[in-house]
């Protein structure tokens, strides 16, 4: 039986074979890895269920879900096998970028004072080749760190505790965040680490085009709110009732019009429920 199994929707195989299975095929010496990707150029799939397909079909305890445009870098399976011998029992997801535990959507206030994002971001993500010899556009705890959830770019799944993606996802917004709230109402652990990527896709400063980001952040927090009252994602947060994007989005408005909602970057974020500084107030 093989120790992982990489599971990836694969939308343009052309990238997928470029990008991360090149670099699998770079790293896996001495790691007997499941190669399983889902083709999806024709969009049979939503990302949930062309995951679950991956998961029935693999045959290893550990399940590595990544995006196509996922680089890993050198020594990556190596840094993968630490981890997971220091880690207790119960962790069920470690991703490669995610927000501590320690700190909730109140503290987002103090980024940049007090509270900066090394204190509160986990892991460390590159955007591009060039930019290896820079610190990493996210740039966190190195060591592994009990997380609200996971960014969907990278997550290590322990399949024998159970979990399915919920296929009421039924695009490609929020359904690794659901996986990993799911993890944690089963009383399971999320963290996230280092587990150094190149993720091309670059972090998206908007999803003009795609109104179902608005709708399926809402339905996400419509789902949890209760049992999570506060969450702080890696483009989002909420606490209680008010819900936050820090990317442009567009919303369909009553007349069917688009309308372009305005996000706050990260860094520059301060608590509100102004519409015009990208701040929704879910109602």
């Amino acid at each position: 039986m093989p120790k992982y199994s990489l599971i990836c929707c694969v939308s343009k195989p052309d990238i997928f074979e470029q990008v991360l299975l090149d670099s699998i095929n770079k790293n896996r010496y001495g790691h007997d890895i499941e190669i399983i990707p889902i083709i999806n150029n024709d969009n049979r799939y939503s990302a949930s269920n062309a995951l679950n397909v991956g998961l029935d079909s693999s045959r290893s305890n550990y399940a590595i879900i990544a995006h196509q445009d996922v680089r890993l870098l050198d020594g990556w399976f190596e840094k993968l096998d630490e981890l997971i011998d220091v880690l207790d029992d119960n962790w069920a997801v470690l991703g490669s970028a995610g927000m501590s535990l320690d700190y909730g959507a109140a503290d987002i206030g103090k980024w940049g004072g007090a509270l900066n994002a090394e204190t509160v971001a986990v892991g460390s993500v590159w955007h591009h080749d060039d930019a290896l010899e820079e610190e990493p556009y996210w740039n966190g705890i190195k060591e592994p760190t009990l997380s609200h959830c996971c960014d969907e770019c990278l997550m290590v799944v322990d399949k024998r505790k159970g979990i399915r993606y919920d296929s009421q996802f039924h695009g490609f917004h929020f359904y690794g965040i659901d996986y990993c709230l799911q993890a944690r109402a089963a009383s399971y652990e999320v963290y996230s680490a280092e587990l150094p990527i190149i993720h091309y896709g670059k972090y998206s400063a908007s999803m003009i085009g795609d109104t179902r980001y608005w709708h399926y952040l809402r339905f996400l927090h419509n789902k949890w709110q209760y049992r999570f009252p506060e969450i702080l994602g890696t483009h989002m947060h909420w606490q209680k009732d008010e819900l936050t994007s820090y990317i442009n989005f567009q919303i369909e408005s009553d007349d069917g019009l688009k309308v372009e909602v305005k996000a706050m970057g990260l860094k520059e974020m301060q608590l509100s429920t102004d519409k015009d500084q990208g701040f929704i107030k879910h109602d």
